[in-house]
């Protein structure tokens, strides 16, 4: 099914991915828009003007700015943005998405309610009348979750949501949640920003940053920026994890580990930083450095991960020599990462010296919330949604009476699938504001369909990875195709015949409103011919001007802060005593180790219909995955090249074929994610496993945090 990317990122030099690091090779994109020239559903071309206009991408967690070129009025296709600063002109798979996405086969058209083991459509008054009486019948007991971790959307729903009563506000599992339990655990205040453009070396500790990490589409241009073609480099790069995926595939240095050794690592390359004098006066550092000196050694660590003592040696060395070193740990697949990896990857950081200073890692304040009882960002990342559900499913935790799903999919893409889809169930009233029909709105009892990026007014503030506070708008430019609404507006008339008070009768009055907020704040500006990476640099900040800030954000510009709280974060050494051993070293078993990409979607999204031609042989072979495994370890196993298996665990199983791959670490088996749908369309549906459901959910020791991570899995 066309080429693999990672054959095309090894053709292209380091500096050339920063300003060529496509979603699709170019010879894919003549592929791809020859298949869809025979799709009955899309639009022919219209003749007449050409013109462009900007938005910002809502489909992909990126979060990039987006030029959209139109034809008579019709969005046609999508490109970066070259103004703005998460987009720089790039854009990854899942953005270019947007406009085909108007017309994916997938999309719930009206309203939609239950009827048998099937949907009947129903007006928007009808749902309304029902969803006001049923909201009404479980007050005190209403839950939430949502998928947009962006968007002041969640204003709106957590203040409607506490008014009826809640039982829990959620949002799916992502690389925000852990940090943000790592940022309270360490005492610290603030989101977690992350300065690559004034970084010199940079060491990331399973975090696919070119990927699914954070701010990817950005990270790739503050690469590229420091690796100019034909020139030296001006950074150095270092990748730590089970496979060498996209991210480790451009580094200078890939070394192999498990995920569930990401903390092992941290806290063994701090030996040698404190063995060489580091030191801090950061709460809890005497007692870090006992923790660091305890156990975990050079030889703890070679026994633990296999990684030589030269090998940290080296790292830690070039770490502490550089003027801007930053450390970056995440998940290798965006989600289940514990928060100790997380802390020990901080301490590093804090070791030295990186706190609030150019190139390494600023703590942001949130923006100013505008809905009169809705909840921070901190403490909608602050609850544990599989925990939840696993609670729900073995009837420890009560089921609300009602849960209401937004921008979310938890039925297909959280770990123990079965598990939370068994929770899901015992839920008596489900609405569902899906713009597809994914696994989710499948079992809901309502399905009222949000209008999509290019249909609808939202906005996006301060993606998690952004190296600065950020707030940018989605504009509607294309009439809503299907019988659709704006989620906000739906919540805010419902409200009102809920007598419940949001103090705004329109989603755009809301919106308004944080502009106008944004537009007071201290040390803002609006990011046009200085961007905020120089101004963390030195750079003066322009002041913004007494124009309308709200006409400079509908142009496609964005507002910036650089800027931080200030945070008396510490090292949390006893958290790291509990949760973070360096054991006794990888056996025989194989560990289950998921890549995700975005060309097949996310957790919440299905694989968009035009990138399935981009998905290799070696990924996707008919309507089977592959597993990639390296010859050391097929050979343990008993494995041989285009074998068909079937890898269980956690009381599931994949059928999958073998895949030979000598970049995944011995003893790991690597499985694609974005496969296994049951739903949405014909390019998702029935296409492979999805590996998700092997993946146990394992409370982490003195955190009390959900991690799924790495697991143990059997192959036959």
């Amino acid at each position: 099914m066309g080429v693999d990317r990672r054959a095309f990122l090894g053709l292209v030099a380091g500096g050339a991915v920063g300003t060529m690091f496509t979603p699709i090779p170019w010879k894919l994109l003549d592929d791809v828009s020859i298949w869809t020239q025979n799709w009955s559903w899309i639009p022919r071309v219209p003749k007449g003007q050409v013109d462009y206009v900007t938005t910002t991408s809502k489909l992909c967690p990126a979060g990039e700015g987006l030029r959209i070129m139109r034809v008579a009025g019709n969005p046609i296709t999508a490109s970066g943005n070259p103004d703005h600063p998460l987009s720089q002109g790039g854009v990854s798979a899942l953005a270019r998405s947007e406009v085909y996405m108007l017309y994916s086969p997938a999309r719930v058209k009206t309203p939609m309610k239950k009827a048998g083991k099937g949907f009947a459509p129903i007006t928007w008054e009808q749902a309304l009348i029902e969803m006001a009486d049923k909201l009404g019948a479980a007050k005190g007991a209403v839950a939430c979750v949502s998928g947009d971790g962006t968007g002041t959307v969640n204003e709106v729903l957590s203040a409607f949501v506490g008014k009826l009563g809640s039982a829990g506000y959620f949002m799916m599992p992502s690389e925000a949640t852990t940090a943000a339990k790592g940022v309270k655990l360490m005492g610290g205040s603030g989101q977690a920003g992350y300065d690559f453009e004034n970084a010199d070396t940079v060491l990331v500790l399973g975090a696919d940053i070119f990927e699914t990490w954070g701010t990817s589409t950005r990270n790739r241009k503050a690469f590229g920026a420091t690796r100019p073609v034909g020139q030296k480099p001006k950074s150095t790069y270092v990748y730590v994890g089970p496979t060498k995926n996209n991210t480790a595939a451009v580094c200078d240095q890939w070394i192999p580990a498990s995920a569930a050794d990401l903390g092992v690592v941290a806290l063994g390359i701090a030996w040698h930083l404190l063995k060489a004098g580091a030191t801090s006066n950061a709460p809890g550092f005497d007692t870090f450095k006992a923790v660091v000196n305890g156990g975990f050694g050079p030889d703890d660590i070679k026994r633990a991960t296999g990684i030589a003592p030269e090998t940290l040696a080296g790292l830690a060395k070039a770490l502490a020599a550089a003027k801007a070193p930053l450390v970056v740990t995440g998940s290798p697949f965006g989600q289940g990462l514990g928060a100790a990896p997380f802390i020990a990857g901080m301490a590093l950081n804090i070791l030295l010296g990186r706190i609030n200073k150019p190139g390494g890692i600023y703590a942001l304040p949130e923006l100013a919330t505008v809905v009169p009882g809705a909840l921070s960002r901190a403490a909608m990342l602050d609850g544990d949604l599989p925990a939840f559900l696993k609670g729900v499913a073995e009837g420890k935790t009560p089921a609300p009476k009602a849960l209401l799903v937004y921008d979310a999919n938890p039925a297909y893409g959280l770990p123990e699938t079965a598990t939370m889809a068994k929770a899901l169930e015992k839920i008596p009233y489900k609405v569902s504001f899906a713009s597809f029909m994914d696994e989710t709105a499948a079992m809901c009892d309502l399905i009222l369909p949000n209008s999509l990026t290019l249909e609808r007014y939202d906005d996006l503030a301060t993606p998690y990875g952004s190296g600065f506070c950020l707030y940018s708008l989605a504009m509607p430019y294309q009439k809503p195709v299907c019988d659709t609404r704006t989620t906000g507006d739906v919540l805010l008339t419902l409200a009102r015949k809920m007598s419940v008070d949001l103090k705004f009768d329109n989603f755009l009055q809301v919106l308004k409103e944080k502009v106008a907020t944004l537009a007071k704040a201290s040390g803002g500006f609006v990011a046009k011919d200085v961007m905020p990476w120089q101004v963390a640099a030195g750079k003066p900040a322009p002041a913004l001007a007494g124009g309308d800030l709200w006409k400079a954000l509908a142009a496609g510009y964005a507002w910036a802060m650089v800027g931080q709280v200030q945070s008396n974060i510490g090292f949390a050494p006893e958290v790291l005593a509990k949760a973070v051993k360096a054991g006794k070293g990888p056996d025989k078993a194989a560990v289950l180790a998921p890549y995700a990409q975005l060309r097949t979607g996310t957790p919440t999204t299905g694989i968009p219909c035009q990138d399935l031609t981009t998905v290799p042989d070696t990924e996707l072979l008919k309507e089977t995955t592959l597993v990639r495994v390296n010859s050391a370890t097929a050979k343990a196993l008993g494995l041989k090249k285009g074998a068909s298996v079937t890898v269980s665990g956690a009381g599931a199983k994949c059928d999958a074929k073998v895949h030979i791959f000598e970049s995944v670490m011995t003893g790991v088996v690597s499985a694609p994610l974005g496969f296994g749908h049951t739903a949405f369309d014909i390019f998702s549906q029935g296409k492979g496993a999805n590996y998700l459901s092997l993946l146990p959910v394992v409370e982490e020791p003195g955190t009390g945090l959900s991690t799924w991570t790495a697991a143990e899995v059997k192959i036959a």
